[in-house]
């Protein structure tokens, strides 16, 4: 069973289809208990995960962050006066790109996600680049 499973941040944040911060948003809002355990040690559980499911079919249903405050707590609570927005889900993937400025008006651009190339290796790229460059304005 799920019950037993451990979750980094990261891995609770997937799972939900949220962000760190969105997970640390919820239980700094006390909509989410905090992760079991402490230190490096602290985890979360298949609990944590149901409750941010939970949190998110009661938003998709147009509640309040107050208002499932409150629900989640065991009041009753009426139903949202207007209609839930349904906005379009959209993946969102996290890219780290480094930008280098070569000379004036030409950049190298890289994933650096993706691609760690020696700082050596960069200022050769630099000088050929530059090479080609100086070259074909002289022509």
């Amino acid at each position: 069973m799920l019950s037993q499973q451990q979750m980094g941040i990261g891995e609770l944040a997937e799972a939900a289809g949220l962000s760190r911060r969105a997970v640390r948003f919820y239980v700094q809002q006390q909509l989410l208990p905090p992760p079991t355990g402490r230190g490096r040690g602290n985890h979360y559980t298949a609990e944590h995960l149901e409750r941010l499911q939970k949190i998110a079919s009661l938003q998709g249903a147009g509640h309040s962050l107050d208002a499932i405050r409150r629900i989640l707590a065991g009041e009753a609570v009426e139903a949202p006066a207007q209609p839930p927005r349904v906005l379009p889900r959209v993946a969102a993937s996290a890219e780290l790109w480094t930008r280098i400025k070569v000379m004036e008006g030409v950049e190298l651009h890289f994933n650096a996600a993706c691609h760690q190339p020696e700082a050596q290796k960069l200022l050769a790229l630099r000088d050929a680049i530059r090479e080609v460059f100086t070259s074909a304005e002289e022509s």
